[in-house]
């Protein structure tokens, strides 16, 4: 009878643990010493798209994941947040890029905890991660800008009709001295290769992945959107020129890195950007031509941007 009551509450308490994590606000998976991931829960699914049976079972030093430090260099192949915690048995934390079932970069903070069996002895590690950023655009804002009709209903991004509104609306906060704000206009390098190649299709995951990389490395106060065919336009508040080439650098090695892949292909994506800030006497038009006076400087220097 006792080891049966034994028996109850141990399952009882795993059975608590388990609705604890599939209940956590964070992303989480456990690895074993070999980086096998031997569980995945709800909310890792959510961030990257990726469900339970894609991932567990899988190795995550085959790059699955394909965490990324701020310079481009990918963890799963060297500096492994995973690795260093299951050798040092200490937890440790890091800011890095994971990449999404669509292929765009996503900002996470990382926290590692290096799991111990009763004897004392590391047999894998847990990771938690989160957003390390708030997002620009809820799940709430995309619902009530559907209805608005100022969805773009391939990248699930802003469009050019909601750009428009939202540009007035910066220009008169500049107009009154409320803050300051700057303009960047990007497009996809050699976008039409891609449709010629590999299809519309292709075209397609192209810039889902640019406008969800965009989407996820702004501040919630930014705003992206899709300005049609291939290229995006961003509104920047309160940074100036030094400032804004600082984000356009980041914004083009992010994408650069995305990961997408389309029947068996790797795309390897490049984006350009024209900035400008946004001055009070300003319009769209003006503002507008500006940055493409840029984004066509832009094209032809090799970091694929220009501020000015």
């Amino acid at each position: 009878m006792l080891c049966l009551i034994i028996s109850l509450v141990k399952k009882a308490i795993k059975r608590f643990y388990e609705v604890a994590v599939e209940n956590s606000s964070d992303g989480i998976y456990f690895v074993d010493q070999r980086r096998k991931i031997l569980y995945w829960n709800k909310v890792a699914e959510e961030i990257t798209g990726f469900v339970e049976k894609e991932i567990v079972g899988n190795h995550c030093h085959k790059n699955i994941l394909r965490h990324m430090d701020e310079d481009g260099n990918l963890l799963c192949l060297s500096k492994c947040p995973l690795v260093e915690s299951i050798r040092s048995g200490v937890p440790l934390s890091k800011s890095v890029y994971l990449h999404d079932k669509v292929g765009s970069r996503i900002p996470v903070n990382v926290e590692v905890y290096p799991v111990r069996n009763r004897k004392g002895k590391i047999i894998g590690a847990v990771e938690r991660f989160n957003i390390s950023l708030g997002l620009s655009l809820t799940k709430e804002n995309i619902i009530r800008l559907q209805k608005e009709a100022y969805i773009d209903s391939l990248t699930q991004i802003p469009n050019r009709r909601y750009f428009e509104k939202r540009f007035l609306e910066v220009l008169n906060e500049i107009k009154s001295g409320y803050r300051s704000a700057s303009l960047l206009l990007s497009d996809v390098d050699n976008f039409k290769n891609f449709n010629d190649t590999f299809g519309h299709l292709a075209g397609d995951a192209v810039l889902k992945a640019v406008a969800q990389t965009l989407l996820w490395n702004i501040k919630p106060v930014d705003l992206v959107a899709r300005f049609g065919g291939d290229e995006f336009v961003l509104i920047m508040q309160d940074v100036d020129l030094e400032s804004l080439s600082k984000i356009a650098r980041k914004l083009q090695m992010l994408v650069s890195k995305s990961e997408v892949r389309y029947e068996g292909n790797f795309l390897n994506i490049s984006i350009s950007f024209g900035g400008t800030l946004i001055y009070p006497d300003d319009n769209l038009d003006r503002a507008l031509k500006r940055a493409d006076k840029n984004l066509y400087k832009a094209k032809k220097l090799p970091e694929r941007f220009f501020i000015a």
